[in-house]
């Protein structure tokens, strides 16, 4: 069975849309899908034992302790809308970001 013509455009225009979209998601960050998980991974267990302030207070110690500048790393989990260590947990996902 072979698939319609349109339906093979569609389906190649909705995964170069996905692909630019994952780059562009990456792009952001100026740190890896290794390093984005480990700050994701001590942020969550924080969050979860000390609960969420608000404030990127645990992502930020975390990029610290790393010796990453703070500046870039805090715009770019903004871009992936995490505004605060609750949401950095929820939305900044290695999986969605680097795919």
């Amino acid at each position: 069975m072979t698939v319609p013509p349109d339906k093979a455009r569609r389906r190649q225009l909705r995964d170069q849309y996905k692909r630019a979209d994952q780059e562009r998601r990456a792009a952001v960050l100026p740190i890896g899908r290794e390093q984005l998980a480990a700050l994701v991974d001590f942020v969550d267990g924080l969050v979860l034992s000390e609960g969420c302030d608000h404030t990127l207070r645990h992502a930020r110690s975390w990029a610290e302790g790393h010796d990453l500048d703070w500046t870039p790393v805090a715009a770019g989990l903004a871009e992936l809308g995490g505004y605060c260590d609750c949401e950095v947990v929820m939305n900044c996902d290695p999986e969605d970001v680097f795919g």
